[in-house]
Order: C-alpha cells, then structure tokens, then sequence
C-alpha cells in the first residue's frame, strides 16, 4: 500500500504542479513558446504535410492580348518534430529512514513530484532555446549582430525586429538572459508587469506589450573575444514542446544491503518542433541528446520565406 501511495503522489503531483504552471506560461508569453500535453506522438518523428506558399499568386494580365502563361507547381512541406526522452531518478527513498523520522511515504512521492513539475518546465524551455538557437544562427537574415558594439536597449530590439520587415509585428516576444534584461532597464525603459515566475523562468513585458521571458540558459551565453549574449524574438508558436502521454514511474525495492533500499524512477518525452523547420532525420537522427539539438544543421529550414521563420536573434555583449 505504501509503494502505491508513493507512486499516486509522485504521479499526481508532478502533472498537476506543471499542468497549471504549463497554462500561465504559455498566456504569460503569448504563444512564443507553446507547451502543451495530451500528444499521441508514434515513434521518433512527427511529420505535419501543409501546402508550401505560392510565389507571385496574383499576377498582372493583359485584357487587350493573348498568349502562353507558365503553370505554377503547388508543392508540400513536411515540418518535422522529434521525439526528446527525459527522466529523473533513481532517488533513494529507503523505508527504514521514512519509519524512522515517522513520516509517510506519499510526503516523499508529493515533493518529487512537485521538483520533477519544476525541473520538467525548465527542461522544456531550456531545450527550447537551445534548438532555437541552433537552427536560428545559421539563417544569416535574421540575425542582429550587436555584439561589436554594445549592450542591449530598446533601440536594439526594435532594429532586430525590423528583420522581419513588413511583419515586424509578428514578433510577440522575447527571451533574453537576466543580465540582458537588466542593462535594457539600465537604459530607462519602465516595466513593473511581472507575468509568470516558476523556477529559474521569468516573464515580465517591454515598453511595447511584448512579454520578456527572463531566464539564465546556458544557450543564451556564448564566448567571442568576451562574454557575449543571445536575445531571441519569437513569432507566435515559434517552438512547439509537446507533451507525449507516456509518463512512467517505477518503485523499486531490494534485499542484500545491511538496509532495505528503495529507488523511485520515472521517464517521459516530449516533442519538440521550430516553426518554418524540420528535423533533419539522417544529421540529428532519433532520440537526440542535447548536442543534436544545439546542432544547427540538424534543423532544415523549410519555410520558403524568412518571415515564416520561428523568429530572429540578437548577439550582444
């Protein structure tokens, strides 16, 4: 009956903790990063077909004459996501020591599984920016190289903005590391609106209404000639996490030691997926660690024009 209580817990409160933190983050940002659960995703990959933009749909006519027009081919795209496998445990958890201060097993399986709702969040977005990063850098026209210059103001922000051109109001938020975020305040812009905190993520909001999500990814630095850093504009569902339905937890229970141990383990996955990207299947292959993921040529962009991207990125110091 303990072992039951324990994995009831454990189970409950990790997917009760990240489901509501999951729903303010994902209101908190607009969209920019979509983490949702309740995915059916089969095997390694998943492969969503739609119809690839028409270059020139309209064309100018002349009424007063005739002549051969050339056809137009309709093509498909394929954005691929890949399937990311997660875990968390072994923990030790030995009876002897739960009898021994007089405490339930299902306080162990309730404070694991509210750390496990935490660390789960984070991992999500931290393997969000990573990949972001990775596809982003190599796509030159979307990317605002500061990092010769300066810090960063709101100035900059705009500018990066402007990469999108005629859709610059497609950006809808921005993911930036603390010290970042605290020299664009240096620079004056007023902001008092904190929107969402959880763990090591923030979420507070620009002079503009943008969300700026505050968070000290280890992707989000980087070394050239100094400490540099990475600012990332994101267009609604830039990246997609999405939760598998395969969570599985195990309670473990063994002889032999001069104390009767007791593990708790527990495993899931999630897919993950860039807008106007694929996986590329043969690079990255199936089940990618977090160097795959942070490899920019395992992300083939697809999108036939740069303003379907995921969004842009801002190098600075």
């Amino acid at each position: 009956m303990a072992l039951t209580k324990f994995n009831r817990f454990a189970y409950l409160a990790k997917t009760e903790v990240e489901r509501q933190q999951v729903e303010i983050f994902n209101a908190a940002t607009r969209g920019g990063i979509v983490l949702r659960g309740g995915g059916t995703n089969q095997g390694d990959y998943n492969d969503e077909i739609y119809y690839a933009k028409i270059s020139g749909v309209v064309r100018r006519r002349n009424a007063a004459s005739s002549g051969t027009v050339v056809a137009k081919d309709i093509t498909q795209l394929t954005a691929t996501s890949v399937k990311v496998a997660s875990a968390a445990g072994p923990f030790n958890i030995d009876p002897g020591l739960w009898s021994w201060i007089q405490r339930a097993p299902s306080e162990a399986g309730a404070m694991i599984g509210q750390q496990m709702a935490v660390g789960s969040l984070q991992d999500k977005v931290t393997a969000a920016i990573k990949s972001y990063c990775a596809a982003t850098l190599v796509q030159t026209a979307v990317v605002y190289d500061y990092s010769a210059t300066g810090t960063l103001g709101l100035n900059q922000l705009v500018v990066a903005a402007g990469k999108f051109g005629d859709r610059a109001g497609d950006i809808i938020c921005w993911v930036m590391h603390s010290k970042v975020y605290h020299d664009i305040l240096g620079a004056a812009v007023t902001n008092s609106n904190n929107l969402f905190s959880f763990g090591d993520v923030n979420v507070v909001q620009d002079g503009f209404g943008r969300p700026m999500i505050i968070t000290d990814a280890t992707d989000l630095v980087y070394t050239d000639g100094g400490t540099r850093y990475r600012t990332l504009g994101l267009t609604a569902g830039a990246i997609m996490c999405e939760e598998n339905n395969d969570y599985i937890e195990n309670v473990e229970t063994a002889n032999g030691d001069e104390n009767i141990k007791r593990t708790f383990q527990a495993e899931w996955s999630f897919n993950l997926g860039l807008k106007g990207y694929q996986w590329d299947k043969t690079n990255g292959g199936a089940s990618p660690a977090d160097a795959a993921l942070a490899t920019g040529t395992n992300w083939d962009k697809i999108a036939t024009d740069n303003k379907d991207l995921a969004g842009v990125l801002i190098k600075s110091q």
